[in-house]
């Protein structure tokens, strides 16, 4: 009865843990996962790379900028998963954050006046949607 116990308790602790796992801001680890397997994330995959997301990460200079050209990169291969999740999740991340990413690309090799259009065609929350559109249409400005 002890043994049953113990495995059964070790198992609930390893789900918990794999599970349920918690995503740090900043964290480049999910970075580098989320970069492996850009074009092919799933939603769980897309929300924990959004949760990475902070102020406290704005002068963390290597993050910024592999996050910001992530961000893009993603929403290009992926729009709709992409939209979706953020809606899903828009009250567990740092919308305000991943906004400010939006009105201003690192890389000015993205093509933002292309994405416009493919975010405009999704169907999801219509204040949201016109908050992207307006970051992204002020990134098209800069460049």
């Amino acid at each position: 009865m002890k043994m049953g116990l113990a495995i059964l308790t070790l198992l609930i602790s390893f789900a918990i843990t794999s599970s349920g796992q918690e995503i740090k801001k900043c964290d480049g680890a999910v970075l580098s996962a989320t970069s492996e397997k850009l074009g092919k994330l799933n939603q769980r995959e897309i929300r924990n790379f959004l949760l990475t997301f902070g102020k406290e990460c704005r002068n963390n200079v290597e993050y910024s900028e592999w996050s910001n050209e992530l961000l893009f990169a993603i929403l290009n291969n992926q729009t709709e998963l992409s939209l979706k999740t953020i809606e899903k999740f828009e009250t567990s991340i740092d919308l305000e954050e991943i906004l400010a990413d939006l009105g201003s690309p690192i890389n000015d090799t993205i093509d933002v006046k292309a994405l416009i259009p493919k975010v405009d065609q999704i169907q999801f929350n219509g204040k949201l949607k016109q908050q992207i559109l307006i970051k992204l249409k002020e990134a098209a400005q800069k460049y």
